[in-house]
């Protein structure tokens, strides 16, 4: 159903809408495989019966539709049209009657009388035979498609005479039947009005000269298709076409696709120097090389030539080009694939155009042309030389395999330059001598290589460049400074897609200020890690089709500041690898949330964490189940982390206080024996440096330094350890109190309430403790004097129990006890 149309209140199987100018109705009842025409009510102005299959057109029945303008009956089975099948329709403007079954014996005398105001009028692919219907009281016609078939003298009928508004003739084969293969210069002459005129596919063999001399009002000529003439027959068309109203001349393919390439001569063209064409097309031709300073005979007047699917070589005419003054050239699809056509013409003689063995190179003495060759200089360098007024080229498909090197073009006005579909694999440039260049198109060139000067600082105007399907995934990674279009100011347009991509640098945009469009589809991207936050102008990024599972933090802010400028931003993330787990939920948020303009987002898929693809059609209750069950999660790992954390912290201190004196003790003693300077025993002799370590309080050493070292050392020979005598200085006191312990048989301790307080005092004790259990197999090293009454409860439980366990001996601090408490002392050391 079209759109607006609907079921016609008069006929249900037909659909309708109204006109708005007129308010009347629009009928369509194509395709309903109706077989007799009903009648309709006077309230439709269009009406379309194609594609039924209607056989006659009963007498009188449009009567009644008097303001029908536009009536369609193609492509149906009619055979008859009597003086009576249009009565009624004397303002119809347009009746299309082509591919039927009409013939000469179809229309009666007068089948047109009633059709007065027609200006359309359609019969193509109905006349298999040599025949023209009468139709000379159509005085309004102006444009007319027939069929025109003629095996010999080829003359429009004296009755086209009478059509003065006739302004269009299409006798075209691509849409009829046509075969003239004789044109004359009898056949156009009772048509001299006549402004277009298609003889496309019409099996042409021989036109005269002088065939359109009478035509001096044709502006429009297609001669395509009729693959006999060859290019001798230029010279007769543009003969005739001299000093007339031609405005486009079409000779596509009136080469045979087998044939020998042409060569397009002066003679072919001279004469259109003296006409105002505008549009020359000369496609399929098999062109190979042009005869120099013919290009020059084309007016000035001409703005666009097509040479597409032809086969041009280098040469001299190339200089030719810097006079000629046409803005659209259209050279696409040279050296291209063709077969045999399956119904080939065939023509009486197959005169094939050659190359003319005595051409010779115009010596141009002017110093302009001598530097603009078509080869490389000394260093590299390639002059192309450039029509001045050329605006737009096309060059697309065309087979080219260069490595564009430095190129030089010539002065011109080049604002559009489409180069894709070659096979242009290097780009190192520079390209020079484009300031006026706004589009360029190097798509599909498999390119793996362009340099970072390529695009020179003369691409300043461009605003649109095309390179996709590609390979530049294999280059611009390694410009990690961004030079490659570091000079493309003011690109608005930028197209990366289907090049294989898996990152881009980081500053590989970064004078892209200015871009409102970047394509990177179809690549391999997994990270936004290019900078994007300079570019305030951005409104779509399309980045379908790659290996994206979820968009950063970071860049997500960086898109929501790009919003803030543009509040138009567009991104299109379709047939990526989306992942919906508890990593990318910010993102999820994210999608559901923002102002950005997520392209089709209710059509994305993303993958759960247990591998299943879901279609995210409620993207914020995605988020909350994503949420939930990330959550639960994060808190069991979190407090199982945690507990576990808390519990090694616990035990690693807990043996560490349980052991913390052996630890030290272990501590000091490797200390002690990596030093040399300690002295240490001969454990093998079980040979000690002292008697005895002596343990005390500061508070306590008139004692020691009086009594005990007075009786013990100097009466009875007993070698002491004294600290305030005996440490070594320079070592740390920790490290001597450890030495003093090891190197000496006893260790006498001077219990006092001092000695508990003592931080230093309580380290030798346990020293002590832990040099009888790890180093003298339990050997009790420990002797105790109690020097003044300490309560039990006063005693550390470490003390405590070496006191319960092991003798010690008080000192009684009378004349009868200090006699038994010394020789006690003496022999317990001994």
């Amino acid at each position: 159903m079209h759109t607006g149309f609907k079921p016609c209140e008069f006929y249900h199987r037909c659909e309708c809408k109204r006109d708005q100018g007129s308010l009347l109705y629009i009928a369509d009842c194509s395709g309903l495989n109706i077989t007799q025409v009903r009648r309709f009510p006077n309230i439709i102005s269009k009406l379309s019966l194609r594609m039924n299959r209607l056989e006659v057109i009963k007498d009188g029945i449009f009567f009644d539709n008097r303001l029908l303008r536009t009536l369609d009956l193609s492509f149906n089975k009619i055979k008859t049209i009597s003086s009576s099948s249009f009565i009624g329709l004397e303002n119809l403007k347009e009746l299309d009657l082509q591919h039927n079954n009409l013939s000469k014996t179809s229309f009666t005398h007068q089948w047109c009388a009633s059709l007065q105001n027609l200006i359309y009028l359609n019969l193509k692919g109905n006349f298999y035979e040599e025949y023209q219907p009468d139709i000379s009281s159509l005085m309004q016609l102006e444009i007319l498609k027939m069929d025109f078939v003629y095996e010999k003298t080829t003359i429009l009928n004296k009755q086209f005479s009478n059509l003065k508004q006739l302004e269009r003739l299409d006798f075209s084969g691509l849409t009829g039947h046509c075969s003239v293969p004789f044109l004359t210069p009898h056949t156009f002459q009772n048509v001299p009005h006549v402004r277009n005129l298609s003889l496309a596919m019409c099996k042409i063999i021989s036109l005269q000269r002088g065939t359109f001399n009478m035509m001096k009002n044709i502006t429009f000529l297609d001669l395509s298709g009729n693959t006999c003439l060859k290019f001798q027959v230029l010279e007769n068309v543009t003969a005739d076409l001299q000093f007339s109203a031609i405005k486009i001349l079409k000779v596509n393919k009136i080469h045979k696709v087998f044939d020998m390439n042409t060569y397009l001569q002066t003679t072919h063209i001279r004469h259109l120097h003296n006409t105002s064409i505008q549009e020359l097309h000369m496609d399929s031709n098999r062109l190979q090389q042009v005869e120099p300073g013919a290009l020059r005979f084309l007016p000035r007047t001409l703005i666009y030539l097509s040479v597409k699917d032809n086969m041009f070589s280098i040469g001299p005419y190339l200089y030719d080009l810097l006079t000629l003054s046409f803005e659209t050239v259209d050279a696409s699809g040279m050296f291209s694939f063709h077969k045999e056509d399956r119904h080939p013409e065939r023509c009486n003689l197959d005169l094939v155009c050659t190359w003319h063995t005595d051409v010779r190179y115009n010596n141009f003495h002017d110093s302009k042309f001598k530097q603009l060759f078509f080869e490389q200089g000394e260093f590299g360098r390639t002059l192309i030389p450039i029509p001045y007024n050329l605006k737009k080229l096309i060059f697309r498909a065309s087979g080219s395999k260069y490595n564009i090197t430095e190129v030089d073009l010539s002065n011109n006005k080049l604002e559009s330059v489409d180069l894709s579909n070659n096979i242009l694999t290097r780009w190192i440039g520079p390209l020079r001598n484009v300031k006026n260049l706004r589009y360029l198109d190097l798509s599909s060139n498999m390119c793996s290589n362009v340099s970072t000067f390529f695009f020179s600082p003369d691409f300043i105007m461009l605003k649109e460049l095309s390179l996709s399907n590609n390979l530049l995934g294999l280059a611009l990674p390694y410009d990690i400074h961004g030079n490659t279009f570091q000079h493309l100011l003011n690109v608005i347009k930028l197209d990366l897609s289907q090049n294989r991509i898996s990152k881009l640098p980081k500053l590989i945009f970064k004078s892209q200020i200015k871009m409102e469009i970047l394509d990177l589809s179809d690549n391999f991207i997994e990270n936004i890690d290019f900078q994007l936050s300079h570019l305030i102008n951005l409104s779509y990024l399309d980045l379908r089709n790659n290996l994206i599972t979820f968009i950063d933090s970071h860049t997500i802010v960086v898109i929501n500041s790009l919003t803030d400028n543009s509040k138009n931003l567009s991104i299109n993330m379709l047939e990526n690898k989306l992942v919906c787990t508890c990593n990318s939920k910010n993102f999820i948020d994210w999608m559901g949330s923002t102002s950005v303009h997520i392209v089709n987002k209710t059509h994305y898929f993303c993958q759960l964490s247990t591998g299943q693809r879901v279609l995210m059609e409620n993207i914020p209750e995605l988020y909350k189940t994503l949420e939930k069950d990330c959550t639960s999660y994060e808190v069991l790992i979190y407090g199982l982390v945690v507990t576990i954390l808390i519990f090694l912290i616990v035990l690693i201190m807990g043996v560490c206080y349980r052991f913390r004196w052996k630890l030290r003790y272990f501590y000091y003693m490797v200390k002690i024996r990596s030093r040399s300077k300690i002295p240490q025993i001969d454990e093998d002799e079980n040979e000690y440096m002292y008697d005895a370590f002596v343990s005390y309080a500061d508070e306590d050493r008139t004692f020691v330094h009086t009594q005990l070292l007075l009786t013990l050392e100097k009466e009875n020979g007993i070698c002491l350890c004294l600290h305030k005598r005996n440490f070594l200085p320079g070592n740390d006191i920790a490290t001597n109190i450890t030495s003093a312990i090891h190197n000496s048989r006893k260790t006498i301790v001077i219990m006092t309430y001092h000695y508990l307080k003592s931080y230093w005092c309580m380290f030798e004790f346990n020293m002590a403790r832990m040099e009888s259990i790890y180093e003298r197999n339990n050997e009790n090293v420990l002797f105790l004097v109690v020097f003044e009454q300490i309560s039990a409860r006063d005693f550390p439980l470490h003390i405590l129990e070496v006191v319960q366990s092991q003798s010690y001996i008080e000192f009684p601090n009378d004349e009868q006890g200090d006699v038994v408490f010394w020789q006690q002392l003496v022999t317990a050391l001994k």
